[in-house]
């Protein structure tokens, strides 16, 4: 009965044993056992000061990685040093969109793309991506590596290594020192000595030093003038104002003599008009007299052509007389026998 119940016993105790070890890899690896990793290498032609292993692999400011190991290599022949710094990224770090996810159950990149992760890399570098060095912090110094795409930069390969590589670009301060470098800097410090002794000799110069008496001299000139100004101002603005009286009573006079101006024009336009009006009744009156219909033309026709024959019969008469003289005692007949 006992070697029942110890075999039993045991059997119990390393059930609870799995259950244990199971519990601890989910509770304390939080899925990092079943993650996928990916190792790659990138190599810094400058000082990594401050790049310490361990420090975070950023991709756009966001955790993906870690930096895993830093060294140091030597080209024999042109005597060129690298560093190569070895990262590892975490597969699951980078996500699909909410508009991709379901997708045949994909959840990340990695497993969206189903490509090994030397042709995801290769494509992410025809793209643009690089590596470079970032400051976490300036009070401390301690630098962390950082990915983003930058198409516009060239691609910078060492090559030689086993692990795939990521390009470099220089970092912001390397950048910054490379121009300072190309600054011609004993020029600029000898023409700001240059500048500096110009400013010095200008300002311990005599003329310099008499600049305040003339300068004084001339605001007294000023105050002078201004004085005298003032001075004859005054009377000239009492001068315009009176000029501007004088002025405003002609405007005034200049209004009543327009007003009875205005008065007599109008009488005697008014006369104008009543004379017109009479002529154009008497043009009229002339028109209907001077018609060939009227009747006063008619009988002044008539009267004329009566004048016209009385004398043309004293016209006869006389030329008869004038044969006959006798006519005038013994009649137009003659004696009667």
């Amino acid at each position: 009965m006992s070697g029942k119940a110890n075999k039993t016993m045991i059997g119990l105790f390393v059930l609870g044993a799995l259950a244990l070890a199971l519990g601890a890899i989910v509770a304390l690896g939080s899925g990092l056992l079943f993650t996928k990793k990916f190792t790659c290498i990138m190599y810094f032609p400058n000082s990594v000061s401050g790049l310490e292993v361990g420090a975070p692999l950023l991709f756009r400011g966001v955790p993906i990685g870690s930096v895993k190991d830093i060294s140091i290599e030597a080209d024999a022949s042109r005597l060129h040093f690298y560093i190569p710094v070895v990262v590892e990224i975490l597969g699951n770090k980078i996500k699909l969109a909410p508009s991709e996810t379901g997708k045949k159950g994909a959840e990340t990149l990695v497993q969206a793309r189903k490509e090994t992760p030397g042709d995801l890399l290769t494509q992410l570098i025809d793209k643009g991506l690089r590596a470079q060095l970032v400051t976490q912090s300036f009070v401390t110094g301690q630098l962390a590596v950082s990915l983003d795409l930058m198409p516009d930069t060239p691609v910078r390969l060492v090559g030689g290594a086993p692990l795939p590589e990521i390009p470099t670009v220089p970092s912001t301060f390397e950048k910054l020192t490379e121009t300072i470098k190309q600054l011609p800097l004993q020029e600029l410090v000898n023409r700001l000595i240059g500048a500096v002794t110009g400013i010095e000799t200008l300002v311990n110069s005599p003329e310099l030093s008499k600049m305040p008496g003339k300068i004084d001299t001339v605001l007294t000139n000023g105050n002078e003038l201004m004085v005298e100004l003032r001075s004859k101002v005054g009377p000239l603005t009492q001068n315009l104002d009176e000029a501007v009286q004088s002025f405003t009573e002609l405007a005034k006079h200049l209004d009543r003599r327009t007003d009875g101006l205005s008065a007599s024009a109008k009488g005697a336009l008014d006369s104008f008009d009543a004379t017109l009006k009479e002529s154009r009744s008497a043009i009229a009156k002339f028109q209907k007299i001077a018609n060939s219909d009227s009747p006063t033309v008619t009988d002044l026709n008539r009267a004329l052509s009566e004048i016209a024959t009385a004398a043309r019969s004293i016209r006869e008469l006389a030329n008869y007389l004038e044969r006959h003289p006798e006519a005038l005692i013994q009649g137009k007949g003659g004696p009667h026998k």
